[in-house]
């Protein structure tokens, strides 16, 4: 009974995040870099795998432990992507040259600014409570991270 709570939650919380980013995407124009695309794949998959968890729960335990297994990485990758991000937006460590704010006029500049995503991972386009979204995501998809693996641990595999 409790597995399924923790599939429930993780569908509803990973599927907040998601829904929270095409809000802030639409009606607040914080229009998404590169990374925060990779991020919102990581959540499309961390939904697709607690649905699929929600329905067969039921069916055999072997199976759930391989899906909380798969649900488990799956949230470590996002909190790490997120993490990456952030360190970007903190100027932590530089990104992608494709999704930076600098301009290296060495380079051919109009394919280069061509070959640019026009939305930069080094700067913050929405912050809540301090946070950007990239490190509100690290840090809620770490937590879930660590909520699946100890549910994980205490079931005994």
């Amino acid at each position: 009974m409790l597995m399924n709570y923790i599939f429930k939650i993780s569908f509803l919380i990973s599927s907040s995040m998601l829904l929270s980013a095409f809000y802030l995407e639409y009606f607040h124009d914080a229009f998404p870099c590169d990374l925060c695309i990779t991020q919102r794949w990581f959540h499309a998959l961390i939904i697709f795998y607690s649905l699929i968890a929600i329905f067969i729960h039921e069916k055999k335990f072997l199976v759930n432990k391989f899906i909380l297994i798969g649900l488990s990485i799956t949230w470590i990758a996002s909190s790490v992507a997120g993490l990456y991000h952030f360190g970007i937006e903190m100027n932590f460590w530089s990104g992608p040259d494709e999704c930076s704010s600098s301009i290296d006029f060495s380079k051919d500049l109009l394919k280069y600014l061509l070959n640019k995503s026009p939305i930069k991972c080094d700067e913050v386009m929405f912050k809540i409570l301090g946070l950007s979204l990239a490190g509100w995501n690290a840090l809620m998809s770490f937590l879930m991270f660590l909520i699946v693996s100890v549910f994980l641990m205490k079931k005994g595999l």
